[in-house]
């Protein structure tokens, strides 16, 4: 399989990984686990592991795992209220209309931490409330999650601002999960 090359190809391969991972630990119905619907990508870069610890040094190249790894640590630096917007994004997940509700829920959360945190970016806190929200919504119903996970990739890709932020790092390789 091919490295994605483009930032919108790397985008859809984090967040379904993501998805994946968060999807991992709960079966699925009758038995089966998320490895039967949901393929693993992953790109195996020069990177050293230890345990499963991804190392933070010097990328090599496009590791997902890696990626992943340092947006779920980034993601469990958001302490916020969660419950309420999970709720609500759920509620449109099953609807099967969670573009509009996903947007603002990950804005209003992004900028509420932003103001509780003067010094936060606030492109660090909407990918932070962006992954906890995708885990709590795949822990909540798993059984309906994955339809959160294009919605997710196209509001990431479509935010000209986090793109800037990620590519201003050095693209998604490069991006840690404690500020620079």
């Amino acid at each position: 399989m091919k490295t994605p090359q483009t930032f919108e190809e790397q985008t859809e391969y984090i967040v379904e990984h993501l998805l994946f991972e968060f999807l991992d630990s709960p079966p699925v119905a009758q038995g089966r686990s998320v490895h039967d619907c949901y393929p693993r990508v992953v790109f195996q870069s020069q990177g050293v592991y230890n345990n499963n610890v991804p190392d933070f040094g010097e990328p090599h190249s496009f590791d997902v795992t890696i990626i992943a790894a340092r947006l779920r640590m980034l993601g469990d630096q958001f302490n916020g209220e969660m419950e309420q917007s999970a709720n609500r994004v759920i509620e449109e997940v099953t609807k099967g209309q969670v573009v509009d509700v996903l947007r603002d829920t990950v804005k209003s959360l992004s900028q509420t931490w932003c103001a509780q945190e003067p010094s936060l970016a606030y492109e660090r806190a909407f990918l932070a409330v962006s992954v906890k929200l995708l885990q709590v919504v795949c822990h909540k119903i798993p059984q309906r999650a994955s339809q959160l996970a294009g919605p997710m990739r196209d509001m990431i890709n479509e935010n000209i601002g986090v793109r800037q932020y990620i590519e201003g790092q050095g693209g998604w390789e490069n991006l840690r999960p404690v500020p620079n």
